[in-house]
């Protein structure tokens, strides 16, 4: 089991910004990680090692995420260019992109600015819309920043650690690793690496255009109880992405890596198998 509060050990600079990344594995095709909203790599510490032995994979922290710098305003296209710098940096050999959330939005458009960057691409509860019950927030204009709530103690703000959205806890001590990754000390104590961030939701026509444009092997995986992909938008993902092989995991909920990491792993691999 990796030490998620080590920071990943390389880095590419994108735009005047500090990207972290990591690499595992030894395997012969490249698997490149990306992480949802206010997250980090570490939401895939329990997919790692069931892929490793046969994947070289790459993991990052976005900008404004787990260890890597912040900027002033985020944007789709510069997270999509964070992806195709780390994959050069590591020397990525037309990687399949796996990613999780706002992650897959991220991906979806940097397969439409670079085609050919991918090999294959798997979305994990990658909402394409917003979810009606969350559409007047996430469809805010504006990001919303987000406030930095600074606890006394490194063990307080731990404590206060809650998956977003809301869903079932992980069987127990699937979060104690990611929640302890997740902090880190200012002035006065203890608050999330990501505090202070207001980051794009990026659901809008762009995302919808790169999805319904997708030619590489794909797979969209969503939560059959997920809050985000709900049987509505899981239809008309569908519909919008015929190419692509849709799978409604039964039971399962948003954060798909923590919950049924061994899902997210078959589903990798089912579509590797398909690759040439």
């Amino acid at each position: 089991m990796p030490d998620l509060g080590s920071p990943l050990e390389h880095s590419v600079t994108v735009d005047g910004v500090e990207v972290r990344y990591g690499i595992r594995g030894h395997g012969d095709r490249d698997l490149l990680l990306v992480h949802g909203s206010a997250a980090h790599h570490g939401w895939w510490y329990a997919v790692v090692p069931l892929l490793e032995d046969r994947w070289r994979v790459i993991e990052l922290d976005l900008s404004g995420h787990g260890d890597s710098g912040h900027r002033a305003e985020h944007s789709g296209a510069t997270w999509a260019e964070e992806l195709l710098a780390v994959v050069r940096a590591a020397e990525g050999r037309s990687p399949v992109v796996a990613a999780h959330s706002l992650g897959g939005r991220v991906a979806l458009l940097a397969a439409a600015a670079h085609p050919g960057a991918f090999a294959g691409m798997v979305l994990l509860d990658a909402g394409i819309w917003p979810p009606r019950q969350l559409a007047e927030r996430l469809g805010a204009t504006v990001p919303r920043v987000r406030s930095v709530r600074v606890h006394a103690t490194r063990e307080a703000a731990v404590a206060r650690f809650r998956l977003t959205p809301e869903q079932p806890a992980p069987p127990d001590g699937v979060l104690a690793p990611v929640a302890a990754a997740s902090v880190r000390q200012v002035e006065g104590g203890w608050t999330w690496k990501h505090a202070g961030q207001a980051f794009p939701h990026l659901y809008g026509p762009d995302v919808e255009r790169a999805a319904a444009g997708l030619v590489i092997p794909a797979v969209y995986a969503s939560g059959a109880a997920s809050r985000v992909v709900d049987d509505v938008l899981a239809e008309r993902a569908a519909a919008l992405m015929p190419r692509a092989r849709h799978v409604r995991l039964p039971g399962a909920h948003h954060h798909l890596p923590l919950e049924v990491p061994a899902e997210c792993a078959r589903v990798i691999e089912e579509l590797a198998a398909g690759l040439a």
